[in-house]
């Protein structure tokens, strides 16, 4: 009966310990292609690219140089705001492939390009 008390309360405090959930650490050396990192910057008091006349215009840009379409072409982009209003969303129709989309996460602050990836849904 003693061994049978002493091994539940030597056990149950090694189970209580072991259901506690640690904090994960962000690492964003390992994030996923399609993944925010961590923090996003916020660096400077206006937003480079404030809205989207500015960021039509920016994209325009990064789909003719990257993916060498013509942006006329691809128009209308479908533009969001996502993480607290932080990173801009888009998303580009290909004219080079039936289903693929391009997805480029732009932030909002800094005009860095976060993702920029390509997929067919």
């Amino acid at each position: 009966m003693l061994n049978k008390v002493l091994m539940i309360l030597f056990f149950l405090p090694l189970c209580v310990l072991g259901q506690q959930t640690k904090e994960v650490k962000c690492k964003d050396k390992n994030r996923g292609i399609d993944q925010l990192p961590c923090k996003i910057a916020n660096r400077y008091g206006t937003d480079i690219i404030p809205d989207e006349e500015t960021l039509i215009k920016y994209i325009d840009i990064l789909i003719n140089k990257r993916e060498l379409l013509t942006p006329e072409k691809v128009k209308p982009y479908q533009i969001n705001l996502i993480a607290n209003d932080k990173v801009w969303h888009i998303v580009v129709k290909s004219y080079n492939c039936k289903y693929c989309k391009i997805y480029i996460n732009i932030n909002k602050n800094t005009g860095e390009v976060l993702n920029f990836y390509k997929s067919e849904d």
